[in-house]
């Protein structure tokens, strides 16, 4: 996997410097395919430099990460170069930068909107993703009636750690009874009880690449809350039925909320409270864009997931991927 070329128009302008230093630069390993633990990649009109351990084709030249310390900004200076595009989320080098004198071009937005379309291959290792993560949903299920929040929520890793994988797409969302009216929740010491609704949200990785899933275990006879999970499940059908290339995410969002309205929760829906219906996946579990920026394209993954939020009361969230 080696993606540089896409970047020619960008290099035209100004050299573009790709690091992964002491975490993985999901922009960085999409361009190169490369994940070791410390490596960055110099890309001029005329050559291609890389910093790190392996053996990399696509490289005029090679040299030890350490050389980064002296030789990048000897040959910055050398070539006189005033200005580098790079990845502005990695904060030090983007200080480094400007302390040096040379103008930091931020690339970060316009490299995810690079990345939004997904070739076959990334498709797949979503699709892997999501298949780990609800596995290990649906053998921990069983089990959560009577724990804590956050036992289940160790119950979670632990299954998706047996799996070879780890839920380190996002932390876990376990939230139960008046948690749940919280979309992001921690996991905290309030016992489950089936009799209420509880909220569970999270992501394996597979090759890096997110999965990410939600659903509400409700076992309870309370109207209100069988009516909220009613409607969060048709209105992500609604959603999901629309969901065609060509389409754009706005007329998503408006079927997801015309359902949870006619159920009387158009207060309390998750456009109510300032959440979007659903968001790109990829290298990154929120991965560029929200899906009613966007007119639906083949390529695209991206998370349908509807909710309703009753605060100090219950919350309810169902949420799966739709890749097209």
């Amino acid at each position: 996997m080696n993606r540089l070329s896409k970047l020619t128009k960008i290099v035209a302008k100004q050299p573009v410097l790709l690091m992964s230093w002491s975490t993985m630069n999901p922009n960085a390993y999409y361009f190169t395919g490369i994940d070791d633990d410390a490596f960055a990649v110099f890309m001029t009109r005329n050559e291609t430099i890389a910093y790190g351990h392996g053996s990399y084709g696509f490289a005029d030249e090679t040299r030890e990460p350490k050389d980064m310390r002296e030789h990048f900004w000897d040959y910055v200076k050398k070539h006189g170069i005033r200005k580098i595009g790079v990845d502005e989320s990695d904060g030090a080098l983007y200080s480094r930068l400007i302390q040096k004198k040379v103008a930091p071009v931020p690339l970060h937005a316009q490299f995810q909107k690079m990345r939004a379309v997904k070739d076959s291959s990334e498709i797949a290792c979503i699709q892997r993703a999501q298949k780990i993560t609800k596995k290990t949903f649906e053998e921990v299920l069983p089990h959560m009636d009577g724990k804590t929040e956050n036992h289940v929520a160790g119950l979670l890793e632990l299954s998706a750690r047996k799996k070879g994988a780890a839920l380190d797409a996002f932390p876990p969302i376990v939230a139960s009874g008046p948690n749940g009216a919280q979309p992001h929740a921690r996991p905290a010491k309030r016992i489950i009880k089936k009799t209420e609704c509880t909220v569970v949200d999270l992501g394996a990785k597979y090759r890096h690449y997110c999965g990410d899933f939600t659903s509400t275990v409700f076992e309870g006879k309370n109207p209100e809350q069988k009516d909220a999970v009613l409607a969060v499940l048709e209105s992500y059908e609604a959603a999901r039925k629309k969901a065609k290339i060509g389409v754009h995410g706005k007329t998503l969002n408006r079927v997801a909320q015309d359902v949870i309205k006619e159920y009387g929760f158009a207060k309390n829906s998750f456009a109510a409270i300032g959440l979007r219906l659903g968001h790109s996946v990829g290298l990154e579990v929120h991965d560029g864009f929200g899906v009613e920026d966007v007119t639906l394209k083949k390529g695209m993954a991206v998370t349908i997931e509807p909710g309703i939020y009753v605060p100090g009361k219950f919350g309810v969230r169902f949420e799966d991927i739709v890749t097209l």
